[in-house]
């Protein structure tokens, strides 16, 4: 609620409001230094606000986040298989290869030690890790960084089916363009709601370009209009002064 936050003389967000609803699965977009993964961390509790307020809601709100460099906490010593074991100990060893198939571990992958995995393998095992800890709001921060296509889909498919609330950040349009139900553009220091999909932003975006295109028009037409009739208004004044004359 009016939310206020700022770096030094960097005002980031000014009055801020907005209202995530449960199930929602909304993108954050703007430009590079809108402060995208500082709502992130405003949301989680990392920061806090210099006025105002970020409240997560219900008491039985359970947040996840994953940060852009959150492959960078991963246990080096650990293999794949311990890794994710660590995070459900009452499965069985087979339980957690089937899942480790779903984010592309397969066989002798399971068995490798974490510091030999390359950016897009640690970054894999770490959405895994995330995916099983008993959230309903996933917070989500350049996810797709260091993914290739296979890992994307499989992403897209886990966020998609889902059940509880999506919030991320991503520089990936056709991603977002297949998980996002909602958009907020940071614009000027406000956050500005789409309540539709990326495709649905876009069309939004292209109406209020015309608009804004439309207006400017009409308001060189009024001008021009007032020009003319000031003109008019010269021109019979000097000819009521010649008369007098």
């Amino acid at each position: 609620d009016d939310l206020t936050h700022s770096y030094e003389d960097k005002i980031l967000f000014l009055g801020a409001n907005l209202l995530i609803e449960r199930g929602d699965r909304i993108a954050f977009l703007g430009p590079n230094g809108a402060g995208k993964s500082t709502l992130l961390r405003l949301i989680t509790g990392l920061e806090t606000p210099t006025d105002g307020k970020v409240e997560l809601g219900a008491h039985n709100v359970v947040p996840s986040y994953f940060e852009q460099n959150q492959a960078e906490a991963l246990d080096l010593t650990k293999t794949v298989l311990e890794t994710v074991h660590d995070e459900v100990p009452d499965w069985t060893n087979e339980e957690v290869r089937t899942l480790l198939g779903r984010f592309l571990f397969s066989g002798d992958m399971v068995f490798k030690q974490v510091n030999a995995l390359s950016g897009g393998e640690k970054a894999r095992l770490a959405l895994a890790k995330m995916l099983l800890r008993p959230a309903n709001l996933m917070i989500l921060d350049e996810p797709t960084n260091h993914l290739d296509i296979p890992a994307k889909e499989m992403l897209e498919e886990a966020l998609r089916h889902y059940d509880g609330t999506v919030l991320l950040v991503s520089h990936d349009r056709y991603f977002i363009s297949r998980v996002a139900t909602k958009i907020v553009e940071i614009r000027e220091g406000d956050l500005r709601l789409y309540r539709g999909d990326y495709h649905y932003y876009l069309d939004k975006l292209a109406e209020e370009a015309e608009a804004k295109q439309q207006a400017a028009l009409d308001a060189e037409k009024k001008a021009k209009a007032e020009a003319k009739r000031q003109k008019q208004r010269e021109k019979q004044a000097t000819k009521g002064a010649k008369a007098k004359a």
